[in-house]
């Protein structure tokens, strides 16, 4: 996962990137609050409302999966919302799919 943080409206500053993220438990029932209610995650306004409605959510998972790369709040607020809106789709398809693996056998 990557995510840049611009200088201005053109210019990256810098990007960080994790190859991997363990989600906590906790984190994935923020996850699936966020996600409580959404009828269609590839549509991009319904995405933006999620987004507004829960942003300090998502504020501190991006910083919990970026801050040890260094990320700030005040990087965060340097981000494209347009970059945003796939790096949620991915991470929402994530966290719904990781669950549909084999079921967990008595």
């Amino acid at each position: 996962m990557k995510l840049n943080i611009y200088k201005n409206q053109r210019e990256i500053e810098k990007t960080y990137e994790v190859d991997a993220y363990d989600l906590m438990y906790g984190t994935v029932e923020d996850i699936f609050e966020v996600l409580d209610g959404m009828e269609e995650m590839h549509d991009d306004n319904e995405i933006l409302r999620v987004i507004q409605k829960n942003r300090k959510k998502l504020n501190d998972l991006l910083l919990d999966i970026f801050g040890g790369e260094g990320l700030t709040e005040d990087e965060l607020r340097m981000v494209k919302i347009k970059e945003l809106v796939p790096f949620f789709i991915e991470l929402f398809n994530y966290v719904l799919h990781s669950f549909d693996s084999d079921p967990i056998k008595n």
